[in-house]
């Protein structure tokens, strides 16, 4: 008999997060093909059936768990800087917030997952494709932060380069903090990417008080 809960009331959030974290080790250590439903059922001590029903017509938990870490970061980052009055303020938190995020992840978790997603996806046209669309809200986000302050900007068409280069300094921090970059480095870095916003607001943004 098909039950009538929501699939989302099936496994709490945090036996989720531990059933993704063992997703992606399983993926890391031996490889797509043993990152099947049943296998991380096993690691993660749940009822297999559990999992079938909750990620119906999945073959494995790649897909789902690449939403769960979007979702997870982009969640944070944004409701940090949601309250920002300003374009400026709003894009250097979100930068900075996402640096700290990654830190705490490889630090704590003891691997960066993004990196590594985004090879996978060149090789997996499914993933590739889940891939591209989650990047594509990533850019919308973005945009969307833009938009909201377009009257701060001195040329509003600018708008589409900076979504671009925004996700050039995002995919930036990622690496950098893969290869073990401190964070009172990057957040220098950070400064100097905010450069080029600056220079195309209509007004001096005030920079005292950041990270």
């Amino acid at each position: 008999m098909a039950s009538n809960k929501n699939p989302d009331d099936l496994i709490p959030p945090s036996k989720l997060e531990e059933i993704f974290k063992i997703t992606f080790q399983t993926l890391l250590e031996k490889g797509r093909q043993a990152a099947n439903i049943n296998a991380v059922a096993a690691a993660a001590q749940i009822d297999p059936d559990l999992l079938h029903q909750r990620f119906d017509r999945e073959t494995d938990l790649i897909a789902p768990a690449m939403r769960w870490y979007f979702m997870r970061f982009s969640q944070q980052v944004s409701s940090s800087s949601a309250m920002c009055s300003d374009v400026y303020s709003s894009m250097h938190l979100m930068l900075t917030d996402f640096a700290e995020l990654c830190e705490e992840q490889n630090r704590v978790e003891g691997s960066l997952y993004w990196p590594t997603i985004g090879e996978i996806s060149h090789l997996d046209p499914v993933l590739g494709k889940e891939y591209l669309a989650l990047r594509f809200e990533w850019g919308t986000e973005i945009r969307r932060r833009l938009v909201k302050f377009k009257d701060e900007l001195e040329a509003p068409e600018d708008i589409d380069h900076l979504v671009d280069y925004f996700m050039m300094a995002f995919e930036g921090i990622i690496q950098m903090v893969k290869f073990g970059t401190p964070l009172e480095k990057i957040f220098p870095a950070i400064e100097i990417l905010m450069e080029a916003l600056s220079s195309r607001m209509k007004y001096r943004p005030n920079i005292s008080g950041r990270k």
